[in-house]
């Protein structure tokens, strides 16, 4: 055990020392890396902010019943008692024709235009907060209210919302086949890079074999390299998807308070990090695998 280790320990020795001596060209390397790694994780944090907001944002939906305008007080109290009954709305607020006109006029820049109006042009209205937001539930409610009598008309206020959501499922799985794009990318570029190390060290390689070093000695090395790159790329690739969050923060948060909003990217930290650093580390280590099993002249 204690031999197996020190192997493993004077690999790692020997590749952190070829590292630090080539460490403009590791820099250049592991930037590429890097930066190739958080795009499609600043894509991926995008797109879940958005499912979050578009979530919050339907739990909020409302369902705007309007009545006739020649609905009387009986009619009213007859179509409250029965939205009271109805297991499928969780809570609704009437708002009566006289409180939508005022208002309509205390919120409105042309108030007098609007208060010189012979009649009340506004219905009276119910606003309905139903307990099931899929669409087939939300369907099935507006038909079973536009049924009931009194009522002019029904409005769904999520329809746009469910489309910007299929419009986002359509949004993560591009993210996946564009991720996928760019580690096969990434597979190309390091495993590149470490067989020109193994064509570099060609003479070292083949001493080592004469005097009886194992393939898996020979190996031990440049797995080590691929996965240093990816290890290095990974932390540029957090630090980068840190920063490029913290400034569109920085702005994005100005923004959202003129619409009296708190929107802003956020992310796990940890487990966003933790697997970006795996992802990286198997990119590298795959990369250096592929690199000195099919080098052929090597023969690893």
């Amino acid at each position: 055990m204690k031999h197996w280790l020190n192997q493993h320990v004077q690999a790692l020795s020997l590749v952190l020392g070829r590292l630090k001596k080539q460490w403009l060209d590791t820099l250049m390397i592991c930037a590429v890396i890097g930066v190739t790694l958080a795009i499609p994780s600043l894509i991926y944090v995008i797109v879940d902010n958005l499912n979050g907001l578009v979530t919050d944002v339907k739990k909020d939906s409302q369902i705007s019943l309007f009545l006739n305008k020649s609905a009387d007080e009986s009619s009213i109290q007859n179509i409250q008692q029965q939205l009271t009954n109805n297991p499928n709305i969780k809570h609704f607020t009437f708002v009566s024709k006289e409180n939508a006109l005022k208002q309509l006029i205390a919120n409105s820049k042309n108030s007098d235009l609007i208060a010189s109006l012979d009649h009340n042009p506004l219905p009276d209205a119910f606003f309905i907060e139903p307990n099931s937001i899929a669409k087939q539930d939300l369907q099935q409610l507006q038909e079973s209210l536009l049924a009931l009598n009194g009522v002019q008309d029904v409005i769904v206020d999520s329809e746009w919302m469910n489309r910007l959501q299929s419009l986002l499922r359509i949004g993560s799985q591009a993210i996946w086949i564009f991720g996928g794009l760019l580690c096969f990318t990434l597979v190309a570029v390091i495993s590149n890079t470490i067989r020109m190390q193994i064509l570099t060290h060609k003479d070292e390689i083949e001493v080592s074999e004469l005097i009886g070093a194992t393939k898996s000695f020979i190996r031990r090395p440049f797995l080590y390299l691929g996965t240093s790159f990816g290890v290095i790329g990974g932390v540029i690739a957090c630090f980068t998807l840190w920063l490029v969050t913290y400034l569109f923060n920085l702005n994005v948060t100005k923004f959202a308070q003129e619409y009296q909003s708190s929107f802003s990217l956020h992310f796990n930290v940890f487990t966003t990090f933790l697997g970006m650093l795996a992802v990286s580390a198997s990119i590298g280590w795959l990369a250096a695998y592929l690199a000195i099993t099919l080098k052929a002249k090597t023969k690893y």
